[in-house]
């Protein structure tokens, strides 16, 4: 098939195992997708959700993101901190945010890791976790018709303009 005539759920997906589809309207899902939304605002680079499920019990999702400085890991925290918590959904435990090198967010279904570039190429959680369906988020996937349906309410940032959060506020 060439990629003109796959649908937008083909190209939004890299399969490498077995596990439901994404996207879906799961509840760990449509948080780890939220979540993505809010690592967009900041600019994060890189961003993917892990679907663990039928792989790990302790979590269904990881979101995987990241930030060039440890002031733009920390923002990326913040803004997905602050975005769920919006939404009713407080994070269970958090490590990290003190350094910023590797913020890591635990919402129970969905476990948000934020990393310095140098930090994720060391630990490579994207390899430890190869058996898992990924899914790559970008601004197109944010514009995407799908998206826009699961999420009505979120409006698509500005992502061509330099991100506040992320140079010299801290």
């Amino acid at each position: 098939m060439t990629q003109e005539n796959k649908t937008d759920t083909e190209n939004e997906i890299e399969t490498s195992g077995p596990s439901p589809e994404m996207p879906d309207d799961s509840p760990g899902f449509l948080l780890a997708e939220r979540a993505c939304y809010h690592v967009l605002e900041r600019k994060g680079d890189d961003v993917v959700i892990l679907d663990l499920r039928g792989l790990s019990d302790v979590c269904d999702f990881f979101v995987v993101a990241s930030g060039q400085a440890d002031v733009q890991v920390r923002a990326i925290a913040s803004s997905v901190r602050d975005g769920l918590l919006a939404v009713g959904q407080k994070p269970v435990g958090s490590e990290g945010e003190g350094p910023g090198r590797w913020v890591l967010l635990d919402f129970v279904d969905v476990v948000v890791h934020a990393l310095k570039p140098e930090v994720r190429d060391y630990y490579q959680l994207e390899r430890l976790w190869a058996d898992a369906r990924t899914m790559v988020v970008d601004p197109d996937h944010l514009r995407s018709e799908g998206f826009c349906q699961r999420h009505p309410d979120l409006v698509l940032p500005d992502l061509t303009s330099p991100d506040p959060g992320a140079a010299g506020s801290a």
